[in-house]
């Protein structure tokens, strides 16, 4: 009687130590994964399995992330928020080489934030002929200041008022021009044929098969908010 007491002592206190340990090494190896997977500097991450003994099996009810620094192919997004639940991964992958290989999502809900600095960067950097671009994002609004470099020989002042949408067909988020305006004169957006429509980003790109499904324009960030529901 006395052995089969310390029997189920020792297993009980192995399942408890489990229950602490497990947890943490698996969210340490997904938030691994998951800089690999996004570009990203930094992400804390925790995964949630009851009891914790299951995540052996690779599947996980839910993983929480918070990237910053996140880079894709164009554009920083300065932070992102990752919610995944009903996730199977290739625990082998994930625990030996600090992979994450997504074998299954339920459901993934993707929160991202650009700042006017960092889209002031991209348009700096990825849209030809743009130079010293500074951005001021207001609720609703996005104002871009710019010159303008054409051919190589002309340089105008540019100035343009819009916003940033999302495209379901395209699977792509892009800057919309509404007005435009060249050297202070007022042009619509006729004369903005390089800047009418810029895309930011394709969401194909992105790790978990998310659309848009909305946007906000806040004071000197945009809020993107994505998921992978119909």
């Amino acid at each position: 009687m006395k052995r089969l007491t310390t029997i189920i002592l020792f297993v009980t206190m192995v399942l408890a130590a489990v229950e602490i340990v497990l947890p943490k090494v698996v969210s340490d190896a997904v938030a691994q994964g998951l800089r690999d997977l996004t570009g990203s500097k930094q992400v804390v991450a925790k995964v949630d399995k009851s009891p914790a003994i299951f995540m052996l099996g690779g599947k996980f009810d839910r993983v929480s992330a918070d990237a910053s620094d996140v880079k894709t192919d164009k554009i920083t997004f300065r932070n992102m928020h990752i919610v995944l639940t009903g996730v199977a991964v290739d625990l082998q992958s994930l625990l030996t080489n600090r992979t994450l290989v997504l074998q299954r999502v339920d459901d993934a809900v993707v929160t991202t934030t650009i700042t006017q600095e960092e889209l002031a960067t991209f348009l700096n950097n990825s849209v030809k002929g743009v130079k010293n671009a500074v951005v001021a994002i207001t609720p609703g609004k996005v104002e871009v200041s710019s010159v303008l470099t054409l051919g190589g020989i002309a340089r105008v002042d540019v100035k343009l008022e819009g916003r940033i949408a999302g495209d379901r067909e395209k699977h792509s988020i892009k800057f919309v021009t509404d007005r435009f305006w060249l050297n202070n004169t007022p042009v619509g957006n006729i004369g903005g044929s390089l800047l009418t429509e810029v895309q930011l980003l394709d969401l194909k790109k992105l790790p978990f098969g998310v659309n848009v499904r909305d946007i906000v324009m806040e004071q000197g960030q945009v809020v993107i908010y994505t998921d992978n529901r119909p």
